[in-house]
C-alpha cells in the first residue's frame, strides 16, 4: 500500500474509531505547567469493548507499516536494534512496527509507566539487549515530549542509544524542538493540523 493511501486510511480510522474527540483536555505537560491552555481536542484510542475498538487492529497494523516506511526512507535508513512503545497507548503500535524486522519478537523491549507522588516515572527496560543497541521509541500522540524524555532517561542509563523517536501525531506543542535539544530526532506521520 502506498504511503498516501495508507495515511489516508489511518486518518479515516482515527475518526471512525472515536480516537479524535473535540473537547478541551489537559496533557501530561500540564503536570509541569498547569497554567498552559487546555488543548481543544483529545486524541486517545478507545479501550477494549468501547465503540470503535474493533478498528484498532487494522489501525495499529497500518501505523506499524507507516512507521517502517518512515524509517526506510530516512537518509540513512533507521534500522533499530530494539523497538519499544510508550506504555500503554503505543505498545500495540510498537508490536506491529517490530514485526517488520526479521528478529521479531526479540527486538521488542518494554517499559512500565508509574505515577508516584504526583510524578510520572518509567521503569525498565525489560527484555534482552546489548549495551550500545539502538532503541527506537514509538508513540501514539506527542505534545511537548515530556513522557518520551522521562522514558529515554532509564533507556540511556541502561546503555541503550536513543537518537530517533516516531509518533503518529505531533500535536505541535514543542516536542520536536524539545527532543532536538536532547539530541533526538522526532518523526511523525501527521501533525495535529494535518490530522484535524
Amino acid at each position: 500500500m502506498e504511503t498516501d493511501i495508507r495515511k489516508g486510511r489511518i486518518a479515516d480510522l482515527y475518526y471512525l474509531s472515536n480516537s479524535v474527540q473535540f473537547v478541551q483536555h489537559d496533557m501530561s505537560v500540564h503536570q509541569e505547567d498547569p497554567r498552559l491552555p487546555l488543548t481543544p481536542y483529545y486524541l486517545h484510542f478507545p479501550k477494549a469493548n468501547d465503540p470503535g475498538s474493533d478498528l484498532l487492529p487494522e489501525l495499529f497494523k497500518l501505523i506499524g507499516e507507516e512507521f517502517f516506511a518512515i524509517c526506510e526512507t530516512q537518509n540513512p535508513p533507521i534500522r533499530p536494534d530494539k523497538i519499544t512503545g510508550v506504555p500503554e497507548g503505543a505498545r500495540g503500535i510498537a508490536d506491529e512496527h517490530a514485526r517488520k524486522y526479521g528478529d521479531y519478537p526479540n527486538n521488542l523491549l518494554t517499559f512500565t509507566k508509574l505515577g508516584k507522588n504526583g510524578r510520572t516515572i518509567f521503569i525498565g527496560p525489560e527484555g534482552e539487549f546489548n549495551q550500545g543497541d539502538n532503541l527506537l521509541i514509538d508513540d501514539d500522540h506527542t505534545s511537548g515530549g515530556r513522557n518520551k524524555r522521562l522514558m529515554r532517561a532509564p533507556a540511556v542509563s541502561a546503555g541503550l542509544v536513543v537518537t530517533h523517536m516516531i509518533t503518529v501525531v505531533d500535536r505541535q506543542q514543542g516536542a520536536v524542538e524539545n527532543m532536538r535539544r536532547d539530541g533526538v530526532n522526532l518523526l511523525s506521520i501527521f501533525t495535529a493540523d494535518q490530522l484535524l
